[in-house]
């Protein structure tokens, strides 16, 4: 039992030395044996400091101060959008999550690829707080504490190039489009800065993709289901899908010296069930009542135009139900002005057929253009499809003696009758009305149609 104990101490023993010896080795950390760095970091990074430490004579400077320098020239190599979420209590507002990946040039972290670490052409950190980072950041959003930053993956190249990644999570500045509405736009922003002391100016250049496309969909807040164990999240998308991303570099009050990185994205309210419940009821409606000079008379037509109005009405009555409570910001959605211009189209139809049914019982004594009236004939029974009755077929009557005082009492009579009844040229008129209530339900058809393939493509 004793020996077996004594095996196994003398083997954890062994497992030490190499590490120990290693640490024997790195003869920079003589005098920085104060830093809390655990020593686990590479004894490259020790020499490094070591040298700082010479030239400065603090050893905090490599990891609290900037390069000495008027420029400070950030390189934005690409940022990574990796989970949005809606904003608790909001339904626009949205938190990003995502990654920066970025570049810098920090001249005291140069060395030689001669002698000892010639065999070393890059240097990785384990601890991100050992060496100076930009603090990219919000400092609007972070004020508050509404937002997480970290600085990961930092690696140091001999020319003294160092890439990072930073790693945030911001609740964005967020601006609704209702133009669209139900399917309205949202773009969300964050303003990244970067003030550092002794640093007169701070640029960023840009060299991955200024917009991307992207296909991703916003979640609603993680609950916990009952159900589940506390450990087991429940993800609920939202309707909002991010379509895009954009990258931009912007100077803040104009200021030149003062420049902001700008990360955007675009998302989309994707809502066509509800877009077509909006849609599809109300236009095919008023395409049956524009084409009501099909269904008969125009009495009929005034029922099918006024049972249309009533779908018109229920539709537009349930748009206002999903209506935002706080309105849309001064800005009018298409699909209330494809409302209105429906609710026109549908009283203006209305008003003409009802004025043509009132000038159709007015008698008329007084005959009509004989061009004007076959143009109506045409337009009724050729272009509009609509074969009058036989009672109202024109019929063109002639004299045929121009003396009726010649012929018996009997025949005066008759003539004088039937000249009243020639005088009567109602039902001519009637054919010219029909003929305008026609046109105009035409005319009203190819505007609609019109309207209605640019609102749905």
């Amino acid at each position: 039992m004793k020996s077996s104990r004594f095996l196994l101490l003398l083997l954890g023993v062994l497992l030490l030395i190499p590490s120990s010896e290693q640490m024997v080795q790195c003869r920079y950390t003589k005098n920085l044996t104060n830093r809390a760095d655990g020593g686990d970091e590479h004894c490259l990074f020790y020499y490094l400091l070591n040298r700082e430490f010479e030239d400065s004579g603090s050893v905090h400077t490599l990891s609290t101060f900037p390069p000495k320098s008027d420029e400070m020239k950030i390189t934005i190599e690409n940022v990574l959008v990796k989970y949005v979420e809606l904003v608790k209590g909001s339904s626009y507002q949205f938190n990003v999550f995502g990654d920066i990946y970025l570049n810098w040039k920090d001249e005291r972290l140069k060395w030689d690829k001669k002698g000892e670490f010639e065999n070393y052409d890059h240097l990785y950190i384990f601890n991100s707080s050992a060496i100076w980072a930009p603090h990219v950041i919000d400092h609007t959003l972070c004020a508050d504490g509404g937002c997480s930053y970290s600085v990961d993956d930092i690696d140091i190249y001999d020319d003294g190039t160092v890439y990072a990644r930073i790693q945030f999570k911001y609740q964005a500045s967020c601006a609704v489009d209702y133009r669209k509405f139900p399917e309205e736009d949202d773009s969300c922003c964050i303003f990244f800065t970067a003030f550092e002391p002794n640093v007169l100016k701070t640029k960023f250049e840009i060299e991955g993709k200024a917009k991307e496309k992207l296909n991703r969909p916003v979640y609603a807040q993680k609950v916990y289901e009952k159900e589940e164990r506390l450990s087991e999240v429940a993800q609920e998308h939202s309707p909002w899908v991010v379509v895009e991303r954009s990258i931009s570099v912007s100077h803040l009050g104009g200021l030149e010296t003062l420049e902001v990185l700008q990360v955007c994205v675009k998302a989309e309210k994707q809502m066509s069930t509800v877009r077509v419940a909006l849609l599809f009821p109300v236009t095919l409606a008023t395409y049956v009542m524009l084409a009501s000079p099909l269904f008969g008379d125009l009495r009929t037509q005034i029922f099918v135009k006024l049972f249309t109005l009533h779908v018109q009405t229920l539709c537009f009555l349930y748009l206002c139900t999903i209506t935002p409570l706080n309105g849309f910001l001064g800005v009018r959605p298409r699909i209330y002005i494809f409302y209105e211009i429906v609710f026109t189209i549908s009283f203006c139809s209305i008003l003409v057929t009802l004025v043509v049914m009132a000038l159709s019982r007015v008698k008329r004594n007084v005959p009509p253009s004989h061009r004007l009236f076959l143009s109506a004939k045409l337009i009724n029974r050729v272009v509009c499809c609509i074969e009058p009755e036989r009672t109202d077929a024109y019929h063109r009557f002639v004299e045929e003696e121009t003396n009726p005082e010649a012929r018996p009492t009997s025949e005066v009579n008759d003539s004088v009758i039937r000249r009243g009844a020639e005088l009567d040229y109602t039902q001519d008129w009637r054919h010219i009305y029909l003929a305008l209530n026609n046109m105009f339900s035409a005319l009203m058809f190819s505007v609609f149609l019109f309207m209605t393939f640019l609102e749905f493509f």
